[in-house]
Parts: C-alpha cells; sequence; structure tokens
C-alpha cells in the first residue's frame, strides 16, 4: 500500500505539546478510550517489554491490542491484534476513514505519529480489544500516546537518544519520561538506563511519584530476574508471591530480555489481580504457554538479539540481529551476548542512521565485536564514511548491505562466532527483508527467541 502521503509528515509538526492530537481525539468521541491500557516509555527497552505484556494478554484467547513504533519493515507492524490479522490494506481502510471524518483543519496540523496514534485507536476499538498496550514514541510527556488515559504505566530505562529533541541532561529526560505517569494510578520502573549512574536520580523519581500519590513498582526490589534460580522473582506489595522459571522458548533469551520480560510479568500480574480479576487468567496459569512459546511473536520482539541461520553455498552462517541505535542500547547488547556464553571476539555488520550518536556507539561496539564491516542503507537518515571521526575511520565502509554481505562471505570462518549485525532498526528491518524473515511473516515466539540454529 502507498502510505507516501502520511510518509511525508514525518518530519513536519515535531514539537512539544498535546494541544493539537486532542482536538482530533475529543472530535472523534477518544476512540478506544474505554478500553483498560498500559503506557509503556523508556529510552531501550519498551519495545521488548510492550511486546511481552501483549503476548502475556494474547496467550488468554481475547482480543489484544499493540501499539508500537517504528516498524521494520510494514507499516502495519505498529498497529497489531492478537484475533484480528491487521496487514497494510486493513490499516489503510482505516487511514481513508480518518480522512473522511476529521476536518482538513484538524487532519492537516497532525504529524505522522498523532495521525498514526489515532489509526491505531479507531482500529482497537472498530475490532473491539479488550486490552491494548501502548508504547511510547518518543519521550512521554508530550507524545501523542499520552492523550490516553492508562491503568498502569511504565518507564523501563533512561538515557540519551533524540538528544535534539529530548536535550542531553539525564534528570530532565527522566521528568519528559515519568510525564506518563497517572495520580494515584501505579509506575513499573524498570531501574536501567545511564540515569541510574546520576547524582540524585532515585530522589527525583521518588519526589515525583509521591507528589502524585502514585504506587512505585520496582525492578530488582519489587520483581526482577533472579540469575541464582533462573526464574523471574515477583513480590509485589500486597500480591501473591510468584516464581516463574525459565524454560523452553524463554531459556536462550539474553540478560537484557530477562529483565524486560521481568517488568512485562510484573504489570501483567498486577493488573490480572487488582483490575481485572475473573476475565484474564492468573500469570502462574498462563506462563507454561509462554515457555511453550507456539503462537506468533509480537512484532516488537523481532531484531533484539535474534538469531538467523542464513544457508550459502559455503554453509549456513549465524547471524544476531539487534536493533541497538545507541551506546546504552549496544552496551545491554554486549552484555546480552556475554549472558548467552558468547564471550569471545565475534565480526559484526554495522549500520547506524546519521542523527544518531554513531562515534559513542561505534566506540562500545568496538570493545567488543570484531572484525567490524561498516554498511549504508538509501534513505534520508543514512550516515557516510565522511562523518565519522578520526578513530572510526580504519573501518571498511561499503554503500549497501549486499556488498557488506559479499564482503564478510569472503572473510567468514564457519568454525568461528556467528556474525552480529546491529545499529539501526531501519537496518535490521531491511536486513530481514532481504532474508525473508520480516515480522509480518508470523513465526512463533520460539523460533523468534531461538532461532533455527
Amino acid at each position: 500500500m502507498d502510505f507516501d502521503a502520511l510518509f511525508a509528515k514525518r518530519s513536519t509538526h515535531i514539537k512539544p505539546g498535546l494541544q493539537r492530537i486532542e482536538r482530533s481525539y475529543e472530535f472523534l468521541k477518544r476512540p478506544a478510550a474505554a478500553i483498560p491500557a498500559a503506557l509503556i516509555s523508556g529510552t531501550n527497552g519498551k519495545g521488548s517489554t510492550s511486546g511481552f505484556l501483549w503476548y502475556l494478554f494474547a496467550l488468554n484467547h481475547r482480543n489484544v491490542g499493540l501499539f508500537s513504533s517504528p516498524h521494520l519493515a510494514a507499516f502495519s507492524e505498529r498497529c497489531q491484534l492478537s484475533l484480528t490479522p491487521c496487514d497494510d490494506a486493513m490499516l489503510a481502510d482505516v487511514w481513508r476513514e480518518l480522512q473522511k471524518e476529521l476536518p482538513p483543519d484538524l487532519y492537516e496540523e497532525l504529524s505522522f505519529f498523532e495521525i498514526t496514534t489515532l489509526l491505531a485507536f479507531q482500529l482497537f476499538q472498530a475490532k473491539a480489544a479488550e486490552f491494548q498496550v501502548l508504547e511510547v514514541g518518543l519521550g512521554g510527556r508530550w507524545d501523542a500516546t499520552n492523550v490516553s488515559d492508562p491503568l498502569i504505566s511504565c518507564v523501563v530505562s533512561v538515557s540519551k537518544d533524540h538528544q535534539e529533541f529530548l536535550g542531553s541532561d539525564l534528570l530532565g529526560i527522566l521528568d519528559e519520561k515519568l510525564g506518563v505517569m497517572r495520580p494515584g494510578r501505579p509506575l513499573f520502573w524498570g531501574n536501567g538506563g545511564e540515569v541510574c549512574q546520576v547524582p540524585g536520580y532515585r530522589e527525583q523519581l521518588l519526589q515525583k511519584t509521591e507528589s502524585q500519590h502514585v504506587p512505585l513498582f520496582e525492578a530488582d526490589r519489587d520483581f526482577g530476574y533472579d540469575p541464582g534460580s533462573d526464574t523471574i522473582a515477583l513480590n509485589l506489595p500486597n500480591l501473591p508471591l510468584c516464581s516463574l522459571p525459565l524454560q523452553g522458548a524463554l531459556t536462550p533469551i539474553p540478560l537484557f530480555l530477562r529483565r524486560n520480560l521481568a517488568l512485562a510479568a510484573a504489570m501483567y500480574h498486577y493488573l490480572q489481580v487488582t483490575q481485572t480479576a475473573g476475565l484474564w487468567k492468573p500469570l502462574t496459569e498462563i506462563w507454561p504457554l509462554l515457555c511453550e512459546g507456539q503462537a506468533p511473536a509480537p512484532v516488537t520482539l523481532y531484531g533484539r538479539s535474534q538469531r538467523l541461520r542464513i544457508p550459502t553455498a559455503h554453509g549456513a552462517v549465524r547471524l544476531i540481529l539487534d536493533v541497538a541505535h545507541n551506546p546504552d542500547g549496544a552496551q545491554a547488547f554486549l552484555t546480552g551476548l556475554a549472558s548467552r556464553g558468547l564471550v569471545g571476539p565475534m565480526p559484526a555488520l554495522v549500520c547506524i542512521l546519521k542523527d544518531k550518536d554513531m562515534n559513542r556507539i561505534l566506540d562500545v561496539l568496538r570493545s567488543r565485536l570484531h572484525p567490524v564491516i561498516l554498511f549504508g542503507i538509501e534513505h534520508e537518515r543514512a550516515w557516510q564514511p565522511e562523518l565519522l571521526e578520526a578513530r572510526h575511520r580504519d573501518l571498511p565502509f561499503y554503500a549497501s548491505f549486499q556488498e557488506a554481505w559479499n564482503e564478510a562471505l569472503v572473510r567468514w570462518n564457519p568454525n568461528e562466532a556467528p556474525w552480529a549485525v546491529c545499529g539501526s532498526v531501519l537496518a535490521v528491518g531491511r536486513i530481514l527483508q532481504h532474508f525473508d524473515s520480516a515480522p509480518k511473516d508470523g513465526i512463533s515466539l520460539e523460533r523468534c527467541l531461538s532461532g533455527d540454529w
């Protein structure tokens, strides 16, 4: 489908404020406002956390909506329903209806992301979703998803990214992301990111939550991954204790996904017990189904340390794809490799967009990955070798993935480590398409997390 007119809005109307989307949201009579929601923010990890939470609800065999961004291959990845397949054609129909319903003056003032958010609300309402998981696009306070009225909110991590919009002050970024809180309703804090190294961050977190009477549930205190027993441990106040083993499809997942799964499990457990008892099954009942991993994986788990096995004329090449696109995400990726026993040097194919902190990302990646081959993509945000600082100009740079892949195959040794492919959501999406493994192919959670090595 042709979404070019919608994509053309990506560079316009990106400025603080909810006034534009609120006007259209109210005109449309607040679509999906009656559907219970969880709102997930964070610099890194919000996609996988949202995906895990959606999957837990979807295992109840009820229709559950997932709104996420960005997409890897198909635009309709952004709006998913567990019982209703959503493709580009369906979303294009919703888009056409939205343009008919909204007066031109309201529609024209909306940004790309504001329109996409309204499309998700319209779709979830039309298909009678019984729960919706909403992933924040950028920041929190002024993000279009913040017009919703979530039962719970979450901040997974806080680090530097999108500094042209959010600035470089980590405490200021924390404030922006805490804008997803609702007075009197819980906030789940993932306890992750660069902000945890900043003096005073915890005092600010406590002051913000206490001033709005927000119950605070924290990773590593109320829930988390226990490496000693290899379990997810939930100890939320006034709720039943849970010890959930990581088995089956969950066995190979890296450390950062284990932590994000713990966060999703804690949110589901809270909601099931306190908000929706009787409608959704207890966590302990659906956990074995999660470990089996036979239902289709959420699109937001693709490209998160995803393993692929690519047949070639000289043997099968093993790849690990990750969308790590900022320094903290790159470090989490490397830590995740070590947690899976991949501790030696690993070769890599890397593509980073020019508006990212490319030199710092490469500093992190090169501490562990070798050799590194750089490649570009055709896009207005594509990087070029001249943008690199001198310390990284020794790296070979190819204009396309195909050229870099050809070079990798020349260097490939079947007895050595797998190759990492990372640095950009956009690039990982195109590589998944290149190898016919795009998210809309609908593979199981087990295959998405475990690969076919």
